[in-house]
């Protein structure tokens, strides 16, 4: 008899465990016993912050594929830095012209709350500066509208990947922002090879821990060629370069 009451016993532990283990309703998340998300795969959960009500459609009927699970969209900076930090999608689909901020700002903003969050820019009108400038927020992808449904999963699947995803309409900016970094100096064929690597991780956001991870090399090495990039530019440091290239956008 004692048996099976300790039986019944630990069966009902059992069955609390689980529960514990379920996590929020609708959050989309597992978690272990102490509150922490747990390991368990499950479809990436996916924003879009936009106040195109066509493009709404277009992104549920992309879910429709099951690939991904589109969240309730936002539809301006205020919603997204609101509901986003609660929601916590694995990737966001934002917008650069908001009706009450730019949606590159509003990368920012995320992106200080959500350092690891991948966002990736979309818009409708596209030019070298709002190029240059979401890729200095933190972007980690730039879509040109309109977009295929195939190009807008396979975008979503590479930045999910840690890949940086770019559609074949904003390859003409990377190409522009490789010659325009090229004028920072008047002697365009002084730059190393590794110069050249350490100014693009530099123009991607990267401190120096991530460069040197990037590259293969140690931090002191990444120290020595930014250190002769400031000589070679005639300044003193990394926001001067960076400075020095939004003057040649003016």
């Amino acid at each position: 008899m004692k048996t099976l009451v300790k039986a019944r016993e630990a069966s009902q532990e059992s069955k609390a465990a689980e529960v514990h283990t379920q996590g929020p309703p609708g959050s989309g998340y597992a978690t272990s016993a102490n509150g922490s998300p747990s390991s368990t795969a499950a479809t990436p959960r996916v924003s879009l912050v936009d106040d195109d009500e066509d493009f709404h459609l277009f992104v549920k009927d992309v879910g429709e594929s099951g690939r991904f699970r589109f969240l309730l969209p936002c539809r301006t900076a205020a919603e997204a830095l609101q509901r986003l930090p609660q929601d916590r999608p694995d990737v966001v689909i934002m917008d650069i012209r908001l009706p009450d901020m730019s949606g590159i700002d509003c990368t920012a903003k995320l992106n200080a709350i959500l350092p690891a969050l991948p966002i990736l820019m979309l818009t409708g009108y596209p030019d070298g500066r709002a190029f240059f400038r979401s890729l200095m927020a933190g972007a980690r992808g730039f879509l040109v509208k309109p977009v295929s449904g195939p190009d807008l999963l396979r975008s979503l699947e590479d930045v999910l990947n840690g890949k940086f995803a770019m559609g074949e309409q904003a390859l003409p900016f990377l190409f522009q922002l490789v010659q325009q970094v090229k004028q920072l100096t008047q002697d365009k064929s002084s730059l190393t090879r590794r110069e050249e690597e350490i100014l693009a991780c530099l123009f991607e956001g990267m401190q120096d821990k991530e460069m040197a991870s990037a590259l293969g090399i140690g931090t002191a090495t990444v120290h020595t060629h930014m250190h002769r990039l400031f000589e070679k530019f005639g300044v003193h440091s990394r926001f001067d370069i960076i400075a020095k290239f939004l003057a040649l956008q003016q």
